[in-house]
């Protein structure tokens, strides 16, 4: 060979070492940067503590009635008085009342008492409902839009009928 081919070669062998050793060091773009030392975590706050006082017992000035006489309506003290005007529901209707006196199976029991209940002056209508057990058929007196009138025929009717009848907004 050549002298000068040998020295060519050779020149491009130490160029391509050179090269393979200072190129990645020019084009890396990951470099090694100094760790800071600094923390990233916040210092703790600062929390003032409080005394809650202790609390007071409430007083009680006078004991709860018994669970049997809980929900019986108390005869000396008035019924509200309901306002002048009716009231309108949100459908537009007047708020009204109604007497919920029984429910019946037989249609024939519930037309009596109805009957009577119309002879007595009371509104008395019956609506049927479908149970379990089958269409039961429950006895109104009603609607009014005074709560004290049917509150006063609720006493009347529940002594006169021997039941225990319920005053409940009426749904048309």
């Amino acid at each position: 060979m050549d002298d000068g081919l040998k020295q060519r070669i050779v020149g491009a062998f130490v160029l391509i070492a050179v090269g393979v050793v200072f190129i990645p060091v020019v084009f890396d773009r990951e470099r090694i940067e100094p760790l800071d030392k600094r923390t990233q975590i916040p210092p703790a706050p600062v929390i003032e503590t409080i005394e809650i006082p202790v609390a007071a017992l409430p007083r009680v000035e006078e004991a709860a009635p018994s669970g049997e006489t809980m929900f019986i309506p108390d005869e000396k003290q008035e019924v509200a008085d309901a306002p002048v005007e009716p009231v309108l529901a949100v459908d537009g209707t007047p708020n009204s009342w109604v007497l919920q006196v029984a429910s019946y199976r037989y249609e024939a029991h519930a037309e009596e008492k109805r009957d009577e209940l119309i002879k007595m002056g009371y509104l008395a209508y019956i609506r049927p409902i479908k149970t379990d057990k089958g269409t039961m058929r429950r006895l109104f007196v009603g609607p009014n839009l005074d709560k004290r009138k049917v509150a006063e025929a609720k006493k009347v009717i529940d002594e006169k009928f021997k039941v225990n009848s319920i005053v409940l907004k009426f749904v048309p």
